[in-house]
């Protein structure tokens, strides 16, 4: 009895810290796409050749990088 409650007691953390490194592993991967948009409207910015879409697509990408970021429950207060 003694094993099989330490065996399960066990499989519980193990459980919990794939949880946890799950729950990190999202927030980092959101993180990444919101990156990789701003990245993409600076290089359309840089390709076009519309003046107007130029200036829309890089002010887009201001506004976004100036936007709060989410906070993310793992970040240190």
């Amino acid at each position: 009895m003694a094993k099989t409650a330490r065996a399960l007691g066990e499989l519980t953390q193990a459980v919990r810290e794939l949880a946890r490194r799950q729950s990190r592993l999202i927030t980092a991967m959101s993180d990444v796409g919101c990156e990789q948009r701003i990245t993409n409207l600076i290089v359309r910015s840089q390709i076009t050749t519309d003046p107007a879409e130029k200036a829309r697509l890089i002010s887009e990408a201001s506004r976004r990088m100036s936007a709060p970021r989410r906070c993310s429950p793992h970040d240190s207060v």
